[in-house]
């Protein structure tokens, strides 16, 4: 699966200059097969 992302985008994702939108954290969840909450928090969604 290609995300279709220059590399500096990738750079600035992973050092927070700039935000993924809702579509690109879709696309990074399947990808790495972890939830959006667990991009966006490190730890997966609990009900409890």
């Amino acid at each position: 699966m290609d995300l279709s992302i220059s590399r500096e985008a990738l750079s600035y994702y992973e050092n927070g200059k700039r935000s993924p939108d809702v579509d690109m954290l879709v696309l990074l969840s399947k990808y790495f097969n972890v939830s959006i909450d667990f991009l966006i928090n490190g730890k997966e969604f609990n009900q409890n």
